[in-house]
């Protein structure tokens, strides 16, 4: 895709990023929880109904 862009093309930029991270309020909490090996498992009706 990138290839064929011509250069007279205007270029684009993503300059932000948004998500749902399992048990933390952001991803500098989802962070610290995957580096800190904490359980992040979760099986309720949180996310789908069980």
């Amino acid at each position: 895709f990138f290839n064929q862009m011509k250069s007279d093309e205007e270029e684009i930029v993503v300059s932000g990023i948004s998500g749902r991270y399992p048990e933390s309020d952001n991803i500098e909490e989802f962070w610290h929880n995957l580096i800190n090996g904490y359980d992040l498992y979760s099986a309720d009706d949180r996310r789908w109904p069980v």
